[in-house]
């Protein structure tokens, strides 16, 4: 996928300097430039896509668990990289050999290719491109279907899906406009409608894929958040004698019991030899023991009544 992304970058940058040469003065250099990035740019747009769909396939591959799954993906895959190595020495050879790409234009079209083959190759290079994007969204959601995983999961796969089946419109869009895409020196309103399709197509699929990637990460980054705000709710929630005392690790038993008052007497140090009481009498009615964990929230209520030891006997 890094790959893919490289040539994608490549190719936008092909788009951008031709829509620059088309700000100049129209000079046989200048030409000859634009129509060099121009062929650079749909042999980078070729090879981006096919690698895109042996990048996108070869990801759920890991995915299918029938026979007829991996048989189909496998068919998508070897068809999509053989037509898309072939598509590409057509893009590069249609005119013969790119040096002499303007001279051959100016010449006529019978140096090029056929205007009817060229329009073939690339309707059929955009099929497949449609069928390998619905194949790698269909199955995926079938095996989504059937999978245990919770609604939430489901749903933030199923729009990843979505995401991807974008680009099977961007083809259809493409194809639609695929005259304009064609060597004969003129510009027109369907070469630039063409072009934009043609960018969407693999910047949508990269867009999913990576995605598609990233989950965990995001998983993963929600996970720390929400143990960060549970600590800090803590650190404020603690009560101050255990916040102050260094002697209770995150292990330590609390126990809530009620122990009798020390040699001073008040209700505080009762209060207090409760708190950090490990080990209670067993003949104490209100004795309730909690385990907690520094860092964790700790619920702690202290009941207010008054111990007195028993009066002496007569």
């Amino acid at each position: 996928m890094v790959m893919t992304l490289c040539l994608f970058t490549c190719y936008c940058s092909f788009i951008m300097v031709v829509g620059r040469s088309l700000a100049q003065e129209m000079t046989v250099a200048t030409l000859r430039r634009m129509l060099l990035y121009v062929q650079l740019a749909e042999i980078f747009y070729i090879i981006t896509t096919t690698l895109l769909k042996v990048s996108l396939g070869l990801f759920f591959l890991r995915l299918l668990t029938k026979r007829w799954q991996v048989l189909t993906f496998y068919i998508i895959l070897g068809v999509s990289a053989v037509y898309g190595v072939i598509y590409t020495f057509v893009a590069i050879f249609q005119c013969g050999v790119p040096h002499d790409l303007l001279n051959n234009l100016l010449h006529g079209t019978d140096r090029c290719l056929p205007e009817a083959f060229s329009l073939f190759t690339g309707y059929l290079y955009g099929t497949i491109n449609v069928i390998a994007d619905w194949t790698f969204v269909l199955i995926p959601i079938y095996i989504l279907i059937e999978s245990d995983m919770t609604r939430q999961s489901k749903l933030s796969v199923g729009i990843v899906l979505a995401l991807g089946a974008i680009g099977s419109i961007s083809s259809v869009m493409r194809m639609v406009f695929l005259k304009g895409l064609l060597l004969n020196g003129q510009l027109t309103t369907e070469a630039v409608k063409a072009t934009f399709w043609a960018t969407a197509e693999p910047g949508t699929g990269i867009i999913a894929a990576s995605v598609a990637v990233l989950r965990p990460l995001f998983r993963k980054v929600k996970t720390e958040v929400q143990d960060r705000i549970t600590q800090h709710n803590t650190n404020r929630s603690k009560p101050k004698d255990v916040e102050n005392n260094p002697n209770l690790d995150s292990q330590s038993l609390v126990a809530m019991a009620s122990t009798k008052p020390t040699s001073s007497g008040g209700i505080e140090d009762s209060k207090r030899a409760s708190l950090y009481s490990i080990v209670s009498p067993t003949l104490d009615r209100d004795v309730t023991f909690g385990e907690a964990q520094v860092g964790q929230v700790i619920h702690i209520r202290l009941t207010t009544q008054e111990y007195r030891p028993p009066p002496p006997p007569k």
